[in-house]
């Protein structure tokens, strides 16, 4: 690759590393791909490749791809629903038209997968150690199929194991397949991005999947100096644990088992990792305690610089200052008496900063119970939290999940019985499940146990349910276009090979 071949070239570098240092989260803002760099060129300066690198993991600190990412999928379902008047996700309750949670991530995407391409593409040779270039492209390898899956499962259906998505019978989404405009080489001004059409389903979980097989080769052949050991940067483990991910996605059950255990083997050896007593159960989630025993990757936070504050930080909108979402009482009701997570994610409503109770707690659920997971540990001034993305129980029952669609109901209870244990659940019968019953568990199960983790919408759709909500709510039918997320409109300006999403004018 030729060096930078002019001074607009280093002055944009420059003006992104100036702004990456200030924390802002877009280097140009009109629109997607927002920034980028032209085939051919190259980062050239050890400088310029830690201020990208350092900027495609700030930007998932925005409320769109935190707060959004992990707490939207509840409310967009029933998991969590909004108190009094507050606004906060009040929309996603309802299902507002053009209010998903994609409206928000996807310039922000776009910004961050363009990170990863000039990380990918980008650094002149004999720029960096060899070693660290190494792993500086595996990390981005990672990062983009995280981004691209969590984008195309926004706008897109899912894969249906059969080469095809899971789209409704009927409706405007009816044979619908495409998934999300596919890019894979950086530039630098928003001109030489070329208009590109949105890329099939299938074919974008190909790239996914190629994406994290090449970040998995390239951290196997790393030094051992050179690997990562920490929950918040890729590692192995976290390789492994985005594969299971997306193989269950894929309902390449087979492949799924197998990724997520290498996770949890991984995870063991390399961050102590297990799953977490009941007594710790607080600890996943409390950053102030030594870490998180079950994590795999997590965006870290630190409180003085990366808090998102109390507009938009995740806590403010479920504990902290405005506990604006609250857990249903359909939620509340999964847990069994002495369930640990029932008793150490929950607590009274309560407003810490103002020193009283919230009111209006009790129209949500009859106790009147907030969620605590996040619970601003790092300091509440600062409405600061760790995001947890990957940790060992998902990939459980990722494991109860595929193992039923292999071997069973009995090898599927079985496992959910393992962490049942570790959440102080009573057992199940294993002999009391046949297929539905057991996959149902494993989704009531999801629930108990992930909730505002970023999966329950999710989980409804990629199965072809209908939507469920709180009490007194209708459900979202699968045939609706609000199943999907529609483009943003000033994306459909910009590139006139995109197509709108069916069922949006």
């Amino acid at each position: 690759m030729r060096p930078f071949a002019n001074t607009l070239l280093k002055a944009t570098l420059a003006l992104a590393l100036l702004i990456v240092a200030q924390g802002c989260d877009s280097l140009i803002e009109r629109t997607e791909p927002s920034t980028a760099v032209s085939q051919g060129t190259a980062l050239t300066e050890p400088d310029a490749v830690q201020g990208i690198r350092a900027s495609m993991y700030d930007r998932m600190h925005s409320n769109a791809l935190s707060t959004d990412w992990l707490l939207g999928p509840s409310a967009l379902a029933d998991n969590t629903s909004f108190r009094g008047n507050q606004g906060r996700h009040q929309n996603l309750n309802v299902n507002s038209n053009r209010a998903g949670i994609g409206t928000g991530a996807y310039n922000n995407i776009y910004n961050l997968i363009n990170d990863a391409n000039l990380l990918i593409n980008g650094i002149e040779e004999g720029v960096l150690d060899e070693d660290i270039e190494a792993k500086y492209r595996g990390e981005a390898y990672f990062m983009r199929a995280l981004a691209q899956h969590h984008l195309v499962r926004i706008f897109g259906y899912d894969p249906n194991g059969q080469g095809g998505v899971v789209s409704p019978n009927s409706g405007p989404g009816q044979g619908f397949d495409l998934g999300i405009v596919l890019r894979t080489e950086p530039t630098i001004e928003v001109s030489d991005a070329s208009d590109k059409p949105r890329a099939p389903v299938p074919e974008v979980y190909d790239r996914i999947i190629s994406d994290l097989e090449n970040a998995r080769s390239i951290f196997q052949n790393l030094p051992a100096d050179v690997k990562e050991n920490s929950r918040f940067f890729p590692s192995e483990a976290a390789i492994e644990g985005l594969l299971a991910r997306v193989r269950l996605y894929q309902r390449d059950w087979s492949a799924a088992n197998t990724a997520a255990q290498n996770a949890i083997d991984l995870a063991g050896s390399t961050l102590g990792a297990g799953l977490a007593q009941p007594s710790q159960l607080t600890a996943i989630f409390d950053e102030t305690t030594g870490g998180n025993p079950e994590g795999i990757f997590e965006i870290d936070t630190d409180p003085a610089t990366e808090s998102v504050g109390v507009n938009l930080s995740i806590s403010a909108y479920t504990s902290i200052q405005w506990a604006a979402q609250l857990p249903t009482q359909d939620l509340l009701d999964l847990y069994e008496s002495g369930d640990a997570r029932r008793d150490q994610w929950y607590s009274p409503c309560y407003d810490e900063v103002n020193g009283e109770a919230f009111d209006g707690c009790s129209d949500v659920n009859t106790d009147g119970l907030e969620l605590d997971k996040y619970n601003s540990e790092q300091g509440v001034s600062r409405f600061a939290d760790d995001y947890p993305h990957l940790r060992v129980a998902e990939m459980v029952l990722i494991q109860a999940e595929a193992r039923l669609n292999t071997d069973g109901p009995q090898a599927a209870i079985e496992r959910l019985n393992d962490l049942r244990e570790q959440r102080n659940a009573s057992e199940l019968d294993p002999g009391n499940f046949d297929q539905q019953s057991a996959m149902d568990e494993i989704l009531a199960e999801r629930r108990r146990e992930l909730v505002a983790e970023g999966h329950r919408f999710f989980d409804l759709k990629r199965l072809g349910r209908d939507i469920s909500k709180p009490a007194g709510r209708p459900a979202v039918l699968f045939n609706s276009p609000r199943i999907l997320d529609d483009i943003p409109p000033n994306q459909l300006e910009v590139n006139e090979e995109l197509v709108q999403n069916p069922g949006y004018n």
